[in-house]
């Protein structure tokens, strides 16, 4: 992270005026296949392209702040105009791919409103070329968390052994239409206006490039 008093003239113009934690200038996007809550391949570049992209980190077993974050998120998308929509693609991908499975996230995209599109993987084998690549992902966005097992009966049907529950420090990560990181918004610092001002301003350099 960088804070404005160290940042040179060029720094400054390419962060502009934001609310958020500014990114280190020249951390990109990385790109990236994964699968979609309907069960569809998703490329990263090609589907946003030109675009601002707002990434929410969660897992739908999440019982504090990932719903929280999820609202504040479909607040900010219901409040924008269809041709700022068509400027910015809203993301949400799971850290728990254990249990979010496609229909999990379907379920929970229905349950709580949030009318974008929702990514995890299929095969949650470590060795498993999707579970790699999701891995990377976080890894680009430094996403961190811990996985904590409960002392409790084994759950069935899941890959991840036993009971487990997921600490997580992750955040809401803006990208501008050129495919830099640029924002991050702690789990617990989200103001909705001031995330969308910064949302906004992203969408107004597009008109200005």
């Amino acid at each position: 992270m960088c804070t404005p008093g160290c940042m040179s003239t060029s720094e400054s113009e390419f962060f502009g005026s934001f609310h958020g934690d500014l990114i280190e200038n020249g951390k990109r996007a990385n790109d990236f296949t994964l699968i979609t809550h309907e069960n569809q391949t998703y490329n990263f570049k090609e589907s946003t392209e030109g675009k601002v992209v707002i990434i929410a980190f969660l897992f739908t077993n999440c019982y504090d702040i990932c719903p929280i974050v999820t609202h504040n998120l479909r607040i900010v998308h219901e409040s924008l105009n269809q041709s700022q929509l068509d400027k910015i693609e809203f993301l949400t991908i799971t850290v728990d791919p254990w249990r979010d499975n496609t229909s999990i996230l379907n379920e929970w995209k229905l349950g709580t409103k949030s009318n974008w599109t929702h990514l995890t993987i299929n095969d949650v084998d470590p060795e498993s070329a999707e579970f790699i690549q999701l891995s990377e992902v976080w890894n680009n966005f430094n996403v961190g968390f811990s996985i904590e097992t409960n002392q409790t009966e084994e759950t069935s049907g899941r890959h991840h052994p036993g009971d487990y529950d997921i600490d997580h420090s992750t955040g809401t990560v803006l990208v501008d239409h050129n495919g830099y990181q640029r924002i991050w918004w702690g789990d617990f610092d989200w103001i909705i206006d001031l995330v969308q001002e910064d949302l906004l301003e992203l969408v107004s350099q597009i008109d200005e490039s």
